[in-house]
């Protein structure tokens, strides 16, 4: 009886340090985490449960690991959200934008203009690099 009382006091002063103990403790996460972790923190949780400082060090340490803590939280946020561009401005990489043929250049050249590039103009349309940029009802 002794025991049980020792036991719901460690449990209730951890409690006030972490009240997700309980989620914690149920989870598995928190068990696999504990079997890769050195001997002193395995009995920490698991020998000396009525050591409530060290099971809150514990999970201390458990929640840094996971990125639990309200600043690892935070840092996670602001990371995420630095990824994320205010602008939606497309950049174009200049060696991409060489080599475009218009089809508004086309449309001025001579027959024999068109017959020496005919190669670059069939590779610009084969590659994407050819821009339609006459409208459609003038073609």
């Amino acid at each position: 009886m002794n025991d049980e009382t020792m036991r719901k006091s460690a449990e209730a002063t951890i409690l006030e340090s972490h009240s997700d103990f309980i989620t914690i403790r149920e989870s598995d996460s928190f068990h696999d985490w504990a079997e890769e972790q050195p001997k002193w923190v395995q009995d920490a949780v698991y020998e000396n449960a009525d050591d409530p400082r060290s099971v809150i060090r514990v999970i201390d340490l458990y929640k840094v690991d996971k990125g639990l803590t309200k600043e690892a939280k935070k840092a996670g946020k602001k990371a995420a959200a630095s990824m994320v561009s205010r602008t939606s401005k497309t950049k174009v990489d200049a060696d991409e934008a060489g080599g475009q043929i218009r089809e508004s250049d086309v449309a001025r050249m001579s027959s024999k203009e068109f017959e020496e590039n005919q190669d670059n103009i069939n590779k610009a349309m084969r590659n994407g690099k050819f821009v339609y940029d006459i409208s459609g009802k003038a073609r």
